[in-house]
Order: structure tokens, then sequence, then C-alpha cells
């Protein structure tokens, strides 16, 4: 992408949106309304102002409900304590190590299986069928469990776990590499991806999916960090390895999304696995267009491929409930290309595009409504 043109200021009455990942150009469109703000001065809201004021906590009431408060707040912390020391927060937390394998020059490293496990696992070599061109590194792992397809890792963050893949998405939504029952489950890919020797086998979209574990720091709880440019600038690069090869990949967008229409007037379908390359520069624009920061020093090409990493967001429950997902979205480190990223020139992007749910409950117009949702298959 060529760099970003900061002499292209926005005519008056215009909007920045971020930037086009098809030329690098700023993309603006004109100011609408952000805002329903209504003054309400009339005779009943005064009334109603007075009848408030009538009804305000005496100094009594007050001293009542803040040791009621105390009171609920030591349960809390008593809470937390208890899930801190029983160890609930990382099923994963006691058998992983400081030890990697290290393969030819230049690749990206992963968990050496034998080690990052250790004496929890015992693979039986001997009856183990392993497919044709794994990575010897894997063996241990395969062997212990052949639902084993790779290994995700971002440098200096929680998230470093292998990645387990069955023919659904349920057997590992709450259940570890070991089979054993754990709340935070552990990371697997879409059953519809695939995986072989060669990064030209992979499918267009690689999508893993992890639980986000409030106060916790396991599977996928980092990845919501990524709503701070600075975050993003500290670790803008993933290490995604498969069976058969080690891959590296540079993040382009972190954003919010839902993923029922009922939420959201313009769903973004990010979980697409295949679309053809003449689409793949309009999933990336919308990625960038919804994404937290926008870096226009990575450019994207119609034959890239992506990895998308999913989890839930609880910035929109709604009855309770998690109806929100939070997706960090990156592109393959293509043939001879470095894998250093220039983070100098990312931004924060102040006019991301949130789901439509968003604007409802900030009491906003969306100025976005309007746009046309793109179609993976167009």
């Amino acid at each position: 992408m060529d760099t970003l043109n900061k002499e292209k200021a926005p005519e008056a009455g215009e909007v920045f949106l971020g930037i086009s990942l098809s030329d690098g150009e700023p993309v603006h469109t004109e100011a609408k309304d952000l805002y329903l703000d209504e003054v309400f001065d009339t005779e009943e809201d005064k009334r109603d102002i007075e009848t408030a004021k009538k009804n305000t906590m005496t100094p009594m009431d007050k001293r009542i409900i803040t040791v009621l408060w105390l009171l609920n707040a030591a349960v809390f912390a008593f809470i937390g304590l208890f899930i801190n020391f029983t160890g609930s927060d990382d099923a994963y937390a006691p058998i992983k190590e400081e030890a990697r394998f290290e393969g030819e020059e230049g690749a990206a490293s992963y968990y050496d299986g034998s080690l990052v496990f250790g004496d929890s696992i015992t693979p039986n070599y001997a009856e183990t069928e392993y497919p044709s061109g794994m990575i010897k590194g894997f063996e241990p792992l395969y062997s212990e469990n052949s639902d084993t397809v790779g290994w995700i890792r971002i440098p200096d963050t929680n998230v470093d776990h292998v990645i387990l893949q069955t023919d659904n998405h349920t057997d590992y939504d709450r259940t570890t590499f070991f089979g054993d029952y754990y709340v935070g489950g552990s990371l697997f890919m879409d059953y519809r991806n695939r995986i072989a020797k060669g990064s030209n086998t992979l499918s267009k979209n690689t999508i893993i999916y992890g639980h986000y574990l409030k106060n916790q720091r396991g599977m996928f709880s980092d990845l919501d960090k990524y709503m701070d440019v600075e975050y993003y600038k500290e670790h803008p690069v993933i290490e995604m390895s498969t069976l058969y090869s080690r891959y590296q990949w540079k993040i382009i967008g972190a954003f919010i999304a839902v993923v029922e229409e009922q939420y959201d007037n313009s769903l973004f379908y990010y979980w697409y696995d295949n679309f053809s390359d003449s689409n793949t520069l309009g999933f990336a624009n919308e990625v960038a267009f919804r994404s937290y920061f926008v870096n226009p020093a990575i450019d994207v090409q119609p034959t890239d491929k992506f990895l998308t990493l999913s989890t839930c967001s609880h910035s929109m429950d709604i009855d309770g409930m998690v109806n929100a997902r939070f997706v960090v979205v990156a592109r393959l480190v293509r043939d001879g290309e470095s894998a250093e990223v220039d983070v100098s020139a990312a931004y924060e992007n102040p006019t991301r595009r949130m789901p439509q749910l968003w604007y409802d409950q900030n009491g906003l117009q969306n100025p976005y409504s309007q746009y046309a949702i793109w179609d993976a298959f167009a």
C-alpha cells in the first residue's frame, strides 16, 4: 500500500472514514449527525425535576447503601481470589514451558510438543500413523490427540496454544486438548478450513475460534487489547503454523462484530472460509472500515490469504448473553517478503463502523446504515 496521502484534506463538511487498502488513499464522506441531541425545558420537565428532588435519599439511606455495597464488593473479591488460586483461569498453564523448536533458518518458531506438555502426554509413536509431510515437532501432540492441526502464537501475549479441528464447532468448545471439561475450551479451527503442505493449499480465510474469559487470561482473552493502537504497534505479527508449514501473518485490523442479523442490518460475514480473488480487496476494506486502527504500511493484493481470530465480546451483552464478537484479521506474509512491520504510520480509527446494535445502545444514528453490504460471492 502506498504511504498515506496526507495532502488530501477533507472538504468542508466531510468526515474521514479511513484508508482504502486498494490504493492507499483517504476515504471521506459527507458529515452526518451522530448524536440525537434534544433539550427538554418545558414546564412538565421542571415539575419532574422538583419531584425528583423530593425523592432524594437521606444521609441515613446513603450510609446503609454504602455498607451494603462494601459487603457486596467483599464477596466478589473473595470469589475472585478463589478462582485465581484454584487455577481456573487457564487449564493449560501448568503444562506450558518456555521451550520452542527452531526449524530451518528464517522460519517461524513454534512449540515442540514434547517440551511444551512435558510429562503430561505419553505419545505412543509406534501405534500412531502420521500424515505424510508432517513437521516432526508436532509428532508428540498428534500422537496424543490426532485432532491437532497446528499452533498459534502472538509473541509477548497470552495467545500461545495448540489448534484443534474436528468436523464441527462443538467438540472443543468446552473441552481441553486432553478431553477434560474446561470452561475456556480450546482453540479450534473452522471445520471447513483445509490445510496441507504449502501456502497454496490454505483456505482463502483460515478462521480460529476461542473463548474470551472475562477477568482471566485463557485462550483468546488478550485479543481485545487490540482496541488500542499502541498495543497493536507492539504486537503486529501472528505466528500460526499448521502440521505441514510454518507461517507468519501481518495484522490488518481488529473490530467488533455481531453474528445475528437482528442486531445489525449490515452484517459483515467475516467467517466465510473461501471467496474469490476479485473479492479480496472488498473483504480487506471491510476489515479496515471497522477496525480500531489502520496501518497504511501494509498492503493487500487480490491473491493474499487471511487468518481470522474470533472470540466473544461483552461490549454489547443483551440480557446477560454475549451477542458480539471481537475479531482480529491478518494477511499471510508472502513468499520472499519480510515479516517486519512498519508501524510508525499506524493510527487510531475514530470513525470506525460499528454494528447497528452499538449505535442503538448509545443513542446514536448509524451514519453508514445505507452503505452496501459486502458480498463474498458477488
